[in-house]
């Protein structure tokens, strides 16, 4: 996996009672502090841009995702198999 150079910084004021408890955290989890407020930042923005209910697309993304859309569905022998026998949780 490729490492991207950390060039950049980003500076958070917070309280010693705060970053105390951050700081055990990420002991706890066995990273460093900025290891871990960096995961942690990621994985909210993550969640955050998913949620977005709109998006904007060039003209050519916008034509090709619904050129994806109108094509027809693969077929995907591993989930028609799946699919096809009787669901573990019941009569269904």
């Amino acid at each position: 996996m490729a490492t991207t150079a950390r060039d950049s910084q980003i500076q958070v004021r917070v309280s010693s009672t705060d970053k105390e408890f951050i700081r055990l955290a990420a002991e706890a989890s066995g990273q460093d502090l900025s290891s871990f407020v960096l995961q942690h930042a990621k994985a909210a923005a993550d969640q955050v841009l998913a949620e977005r209910s709109t998006f904007t697309l060039s003209d050519e993304d916008y034509d090709a995702f619904v050129e994806r859309l109108d094509a027809p569905a693969r077929v995907l022998p591993g989930l028609q198999h799946l699919l096809s026998r009787p669901s573990p949780f019941g009569d269904n």
